[in-house]
């Protein structure tokens, strides 16, 4: 599965994501603050190596926890299911979930702001 860091191209400087995140979430849906959530820990440890869990931890528990809510909702927008993903799924597997999540979010957001 591919880990293509392209996904976050134009997104907010990790420190402006995280304010605004903290600010807002209270006030976002529950999927939008896993996914963002999920998104933001994949940001932080992109240098960091796969076996190190410690760094990866928040990675696994936030695409898992997005993957469980999106199979209970029929919530998920690309090709890779979220019941294919357990809690043995490879790290690059989950970041690609996280990645094509928030890649169709950002599309998404993209149309509902377009101007008409």
């Amino acid at each position: 599965m591919s880990t293509s860091l392209s996904t976050y191209d134009g997104a907010p400087e990790l420190t402006d994501k995280q304010e605004e995140l903290l600010r807002i979430m209270r006030g976002l849906p529950l999927r939008e603050r896993l996914l963002r959530g999920a998104a933001l820990s994949d940001r932080y440890t992109l240098g960091a190596a796969p076996e190190d869990g410690k760094a990866t931890q928040p990675v696994r528990s936030g695409a898992l926890k997005l993957a469980e809510h999106d199979a209970e909702h029929g919530t998920a927008a690309g090709p890779v299911e979220p019941a294919s993903l357990t809690a043995n799924s490879t790290l690059d597997d989950l970041r690609t979930y996280i990645r094509q999540e928030y890649a169709a979010h950002r599309a998404q957001t993209a149309l509902k702001e377009a101007p008409k």
